[in-house]
């Protein structure tokens, strides 16, 4: 196995899958069947390499995960199998079946015995971001034509519950990731000055972190000038930066595919007087949700005490908060969210990023957070930056 690439321990492996085949008796799964998709910056395939390890750089990788027995890998034919088996010790079950990911799956299931067996199906509906899910329709239909007797269930919520919680090992890659991240900041500080383009800007932050040992695809949120084009993020353009103008950036680390985040602010020039009472009123709603996060307590009752801090100003306090791990792990509570994830209690060693957006009429919004673990005590960062709307020269 090479000691070049980022890899778990056997012992989080057997935890991993220990806890899931826990969770698949409790649902009387047989077998999780995950279909290989590398939407929204590789987050969608978090629960392929949660259970196999493997992944990374968009390359495609399904599995098949019964609940007894070895687990099975279909890749991508672009990465031999042989350098799979290399690069880690968890599964060595890896197949190429070219592009047909499918046929490759179906094979495996096959070989199971499982034709009347109850198959759990991990993002078929319901994945947060994406609630249509990522099971293509003829994959699907050939599911029902090769197993008439099976019975197929949607299992994205029960692989959702069990990368909740993060083991040590895991918290130790997204404190790893967070810190890419945070070199892609100090890059943007580095390399944003009046007459740089945005895209030679966010050059330099990907760069930062790939020289690091990060992967690609890194998702970095740009939105970059004043008025209308802090609006929302979108690519970066070949616009030359003018003094005053605002930099806002959501950034994440991507080591061994946990993705840290780290949410910035900067301008270039002087930070306008008003908006110096935006960025108190932002740090005093990261602090409230600080406070009152500990092991129990609601997702919604977080919400509702951050929010309160702007009562009696003329600024409102939009809550926004999720998971972190191999993506955009749930729950995720964006602005609003419904009942199920307004209920869903804090637990320790869950993982978050905490990132409450400021709002006024007439002035951009303001933002800053950072990727915590919540212990006991509290929610504890994993970045090292000092929270601060930074003045670039």
């Amino acid at each position: 196995m090479s000691a070049e690439a980022p890899q778990f321990s056997l012992e989080e492996r057997d935890r991993r899958w220990a806890r899931v085949r826990a969770l698949m008796r409790s649902e009387g799964l047989d077998v999780i069947l995950v279909p290989p998709h590398t939407g929204h910056h590789d987050h969608f395939s978090a629960n392929a390499r949660y259970l196999t390890g493997l992944g990374g750089y968009s390359l495609e990788v399904g599995a098949v995960f019964p609940l007894e027995g070895g687990v099975t890998a279909v890749t991508v034919p672009d990465v031999a199998p042989a350098k799979w088996r290399a690069q880690q010790d968890w599964i060595d079950d890896i197949r190429s079946t070219g592009r047909a990911f499918g046929d490759g799956l179906i094979a495996r299931l096959k070989e199971l015995g499982l034709g009347k067996a109850k198959i759990g199906i991990a993002g078929w509906r319901n994945v947060p971001r994406f609630e249509d899910g990522l099971l293509p329709q003829p994959l699907h239909g050939k599911l029902v034509a090769e197993f008439p007797g099976a019975a197929l269930v949607d299992c994205t919520k029960l692989l959702d519950q069990a990368r909740y919680v993060k083991s040590s090992e895991e918290i130790e890659f997204l404190r790893r990731s967070t810190a890419l991240a945070e070199a892609a900041i100090s890059a943007m500080h580095r390399v944003a000055r009046a007459g740089v383009t945005e895209a030679a800007v966010y050059a330099a932050m990907l760069a930062a972190m790939i020289e690091r040992g990060g992967e690609v695809p890194a998702m970095i949120m740009w939105a970059a000038g004043s008025g209308e084009a802090l609006t929302s993020a979108g690519p970066p353009l070949r616009r030359a930066l003018a003094p005053g103008d605002l930099l806002r950036v959501e950034v994440e680390g991507r080591y061994a595919g946990y993705c840290g985040q780290v949410t910035q602010m900067a301008v270039l020039g002087r930070l306008p007087a008003p908006y110096r009472d935006l960025w108190r009123l932002q740090q005093e709603a990261i602090q409230a949700c600080n406070e009152a996060m500990r092991p129990g307590i609601t997702l919604g009752a977080l919400a509702e005490r951050t929010m309160a801090v702007a009562k009696g100003t003329p600024c409102r306090i939009k809550f926004l908060m999720h998971g972190r791990g191999l993506g955009d792990d749930a729950p995720i509570y964006v602005f609003n969210a419904p009942d199920e994830i307004q209920q869903w209690p804090i637990e320790e060693n869950a993982s978050f990023i905490v990132k409450p957006v400021v709002t006024r009429d007439g002035y951009p919004d303001i933002v800053w957070g950072d990727s915590i673990v919540v212990t006991p005590s509290g929610p504890v960062r994993f970045g090292t930056m000092a929270p601060e709307l930074t003045e670039l020269g």
